[in-house]
């Protein structure tokens, strides 16, 4: 049995349909309006809904992706007096299940009530028990979601892959509480933050008198890891070095820690995450083949925050609850310009962008109720303002790109991949060329400024042949 809404202003189609459905032994609804319409679906749980465009009280369509947002989620199906292929199209981005006519007989809106309804049980018995601070209900992340759950639920290797800030550590986390060794402990490996020169004994461990300075025993990552997971975060960092090392280990199960005879043993699942484009490495000799095609059994793509920008509006919500809770504020809520100003921007910093700007805000306004964008640091307002700015501006000619007039020839030389690659490449020399100098090459000063750990920036200049100080300050 399920709670079905009709939002319609046409009594008699609603009459009709409710009988066809009540028939079926579900419970049946109605609203005649988007008001009331929204009103019934916040007061109980609806797990299909059948959406009218056009309404005395607006179109539709407008409170589609609020409707799919709601804490249960409920399947949406589409009605209307003529079917048009754009509004289909929008509806079924937007998270719809169906776009059918008022027109379709009884049978034919019977038959897509019965496979909304399945395909619903279907995809809730494949929702995570666990979901930790994975916020949001867009089809996109729901995908995610349960990717991960099937995932979960087997011994297979996964790889998680997304842009910096989307939660693939989340993902990681969840994917351990709910899998068969939550009980076991989920170990975290900052495979950036290691040094070639520590991370062997770190993942291996290592004996006393192994080497200078190995005054006792100590147990490795892997060895932590068993029975658990041992998860390798911005794997394409691992040292190409310890990739065959790692790769042997991932095929036995078993490796030797520094100093030691005979070989240890150790059960663990492997799940990574890179926020780079591991085939064009491995293609480029920076990554080992042979070791990719074992660690992406399972490939789950975290999408980045402008992919799902439905999903704002919750998660602004939700970490406004506990950074005011963290602080000891009263709540505060974004006021409704303030999401909009949010929705126009590209968020390059993804969640973990958003959750800064929220802190910023929140220190800015600390005795405020109600969030403005007049509220946003001077920087922050100047940067979100340039960026609403941008959107609707003119794109640049076919011959002009960020980087000025380079001709469209030229940027084709190389393939997509290939081009993000290198442009990434660029700016990241650029950036640490012009870092360096304005720090007069003191690493403090430069980590302090950068964010990046000495081991991570002591790498990253070694990666671009750039001159690095003989002794680390």
């Amino acid at each position: 049995m399920a709670n079905i809404l009709i939002i319609d202003d046409d009594e008699l189609f609603s009459i009709g349909l409710s009988d066809v459905l009540e028939s079926e032994g579900h419970n049946s609804f109605f609203a005649p309006t988007l008001t009331e319409g929204r009103k019934l679906s916040q007061s109980r749980d609806m797990d299909l809904i059948f959406l009218d465009l056009q309404l005395p009280d607006g179109f539709g369509m407008d409170i589609l992706s609020s409707l799919k947002n709601l804490p249960n989620s409920p399947e949406i199906i589409v009605i209307t007096g003529a079917l048009e292929e754009e509004n289909a199209e929008i509806a079924i981005r937007k998270g719809a299940w169906d776009f059918i006519k008022k027109t379709s007989t009884q049978l034919e809106m019977k038959l897509s009530c019965i496979r909304a309804l399945q395909y619903r049980n279907k995809r809730l018995a494949l929702q995570p028990m666990h979901r930790e601070d994975i916020i949001g209900n867009s089809p996109v992340l729901t995908r995610c979601l349960e990717e991960m759950t099937s995932a979960a639920k087997t011994q297979a290797e996964v790889l998680i892959l997304g842009e910096t800030g989307t939660g693939k550590e989340l993902f990681a986390r969840a994917l351990h509480a709910n899998s068969p060794r939550r009980e076991k402990e989920l170990v975290v490996v900052d495979c950036a933050s290691m040094t070639e020169t520590i991370a062997g004994s770190e993942l291996f461990g290592y004996r006393r008198g192994a080497f200078t300075g190995a005054t006792s025993d100590k147990s490795g990552l892997i060895l932590r890891a068993h029975g658990g997971t041992l998860f390798l975060d911005e794997i394409s960092e691992l040292p190409l070095s310890l990739q065959k090392s790692f790769l042997r280990v991932l095929e036995s199960h078993t490796y030797r820690p520094l100093g030691q005879t005979h070989e240890s043993c150790s059960n663990f699942r492997l799940v990574s995450a890179s926020n780079r484009d591991l085939d064009t490495m491995a293609g480029k000799g920076r990554f080992r083949k042979d070791l990719l095609y074992r660690i992406k059994t399972v490939t789950i793509h975290i999408p980045p925050l402008r992919k799902r920008v439905e999903d704002l509006g919750q998660l602004v919500r939700y970490h406004l609850k506990n950074i005011t809770r963290e602080s000891g504020l009263p709540y505060m809520t974004a006021s409704p310009d303030l999401l909009e100003l949010f929705t126009k921007y590209r968020w390059p910093g993804n969640v973990r962008e958003l959750v800064n700007t929220l802190k910023a805000l929140v220190a800015s306004a600390p005795t405020e109720r109600v969030l403005y964008p007049s509220h946003l640091p001077r920087d922050l307002h100047a940067r979100f303002l340039k960026s609403r700015q941008s959107v609707t501006s003119h794109p640049a000619g076919p011959d002009q790109t960020r980087h000025g007039h380079e001709s469209s020839s030229k940027l084709l030389e190389n393939d997509w991949k290939t081009y993000c690659d290198l442009t990434r490449e660029e700016y990241e020399k650029r950036y640490l060329l012009n870092l360096m100098k304005v720090c007069f090459n003191d690493i403090q000063k430069a980590c302090g400024r950068s964010g990046l750990s000495k081991a991570r920036l002591y790498s990253l200049l070694k990666k671009y042949d750039i001159p690095r100080p003989s002794k680390v300050s």
